[in-house]
């Protein structure tokens, strides 16, 4: 299911999805199906939907390894450079990103990477991007051998998913010695106690906001605190052996 069994994921166009859903179980379909986990918690998932019967196998992704040595960046109080990279879709939620900073007075820049697979989103994106005098940027699409270089040059990066099984995009942020705001729909959570970054209720724009305020006033040394968490928690999950 690579994350789309959270109840995140399938919040979006919920009627659409339980439709979808009730004719599988139904068709029988899916009677010697056996399904691929990422971990307990999309294994849960699995179950919730499907039932306690499903043939399920957990697999864990194999993550990049991080970078040799993370470097640190200058962080003043009152500047904020976030960044967005990973596939423009709606269950990236990458709008409501968008209007959340729209919405904000402070000098905060946010930069897009990733290629369009919804076009009908997109353009709805490029409404609020036309719109935020300058403050938001689209970059194109990234190599992925240059995926960490592109995290390294931003403060913080931004991924407020309805759902991920894993959220490559914020490990290899992680990885690279930055600090990630994310929801709570990851395998990335407890973020601001491990000093790594910071999960957000995505149903409260406000909470977001408050967050990209905290970064926006952060001075270089409790900043730098956020960069080596980063990178440590990245560190500790790749030599674990996942």
């Amino acid at each position: 299911p690579r994350g789309m069994l959270q109840k995140g994921a399938l919040a979006g166009k919920s009627f659409k999805k339980s439709i979808y859903l009730a004719v599988l179980k139904i068709s029988g379909l899916l009677n010697n199906v056996s399904w691929h986990a990422t971990n307990t918690d999309e294994m849960a998932d699995i179950i919730r939907e499907f039932g306690k019967s499903s043939a399920i196998f957990i697999a864990g992704n194999i993550p990049k390894k991080p970078i040799e040595k993370h470097s640190l960046i200058q962080k003043d109080p009152g500047e904020l450079k976030l960044v967005y990279l990973s596939l423009i879709t709606e269950k990236k939620n990458l709008l409501q990103l968008i209007s959340v900073i729209t919405g904000l007075k402070e000098d905060i820049s946010l930069d897009i990477y990733g290629p369009v697979k919804d076009e009908a989103y997109w353009k709805t994106c490029l409404k609020y991007i036309n719109a935020s005098a300058g403050k938001i940027n689209y970059k194109g699409d990234v190599l992925p051998e240059k995926v960490q270089e592109v995290f390294a040059v931003y403060h913080t990066s931004v991924l407020l998913t309805k759902g991920e099984n894993f959220g490559h995009a914020l490990y290899e942020s992680l990885s690279a010695g930055r600090p990630v705001i994310t929801s709570y729909f990851t395998a990335w959570n407890n973020l601001k106690e491990k000093k790594a970054g910071w999960n957000v209720d995505i149903s409260a724009n406000n909470e977001i906001a408050d967050v990209f305020t905290e970064v926006y006033k952060m001075d270089q040394p409790e900043y730098d605190q956020y960069c080596i968490g980063a990178y440590s928690l990245a560190s500790e999950y790749y030599q674990s052996g996942y």
